[in-house]
């Protein structure tokens, strides 16, 4: 374990008195969120009501995460992955298609207009070796608002989705404790389901607590209003962040006029 995770277990520990939802009720507030911070996890069963699509290979979970900010319990298991790149980021598969690095570049793939997200094929190719998982995931993703979770439930991931103004907030209260680490917070070329989940739980999974500013994917730009981005941490880090709510700038009159004007 490193140093940096035995830290934020150790502000884990000592002040976390409020529970999961207190915390997202709490954060939705300061903030000014008109969208509530969703949690991610992963489980062995379904929850009961949980809305999801309706098998594998059609649909993209974009929008069913982003209805999690609205308040819905989202489900996501094996054989209910929507996309085929849905299956793949999650884990539940080992490729998203034969000729996605077409896709990815400049060839039409069944008759689909190529999206030129990378120069070349090998470069697109590369690209998506670079996430093939190790071992498929046989568990179901749980998408739901912070603040309707229970006493025993506890999320790996959160996904804030936010505006401009709203992000500048989260990237400063993050580095209110630690202004001078250069790369808490990152962002690269990745898809929407990529950036929000798989990025996050792979930095996490190799000892790197980093927060990842995504959405940036064009193919899934329209699936979300247009001056929403996200910004997904692991939940140590919004601890992290929760610990200071109270002394940092968002007590200001300052912060209080941004926040009015959204």
């Amino acid at each position: 374990m490193t140093d940096e995770i035995e830290l934020l277990e150790t502000i884990i520990n000592r002040n976390m008195n409020d529970s999961i939802s207190e915390i997202g009720i709490k954060l939705k507030d300061i903030f000014g969120f008109q969208y509530s911070p969703v949690g991610v996890y992963f489980t062995e069963n379904r929850p009961e009501n949980a809305s999801g699509c309706k098998s594998k290979g059609n649909g993209c979970i974009v929008p069913l995460i982003f209805s999690s900010a609205k308040g819905k319990t989202v489900a996501i298991d094996k054989d209910t992955t929507g996309f085929n790149c849905s299956a793949f980021y999650l884990g539940y598969q080992k490729w998203i298609f034969d000729g996605i690095e077409n896709f990815l570049s400049n060839d039409v793939v069944w008759g689909r207009e190529p999206e030129r997200f990378i120069k070349t094929k090998e470069q697109a190719k590369a690209f998506v070796e670079s996430f093939v998982p190790e071992e498929l995931n046989e568990k179901v993703a749980v998408f739901k608002p912070l603040e309707n979770f229970k006493e025993n439930e506890k999320p790996e991931v959160v996904i804030f989705f936010a505006n401009a103004d709203q992000l500048s907030g989260l990237i400063y209260q993050l580095h209110y404790s630690t202004p001078d680490v250069d790369d808490l917070v990152v962002t690269r070329f990745m898809s929407a389901c990529g950036a929000m989940v798989t990025l996050p739980f792979k930095y996490k999974s190799e000892g790197k607590l980093k927060a990842f500013w995504g959405t940036h994917d064009i193919a899934a730009r329209l699936r979300l209003p247009k001056d929403i981005m996200t910004l997904s941490m692991p939940m140590e880090l919004v601890y992290q962040m929760y610990e200071d709510i109270d002394e940092s700038f968002l007590i200001t009159e300052n912060w209080q006029k941004i926040k009015e004007r959204n």
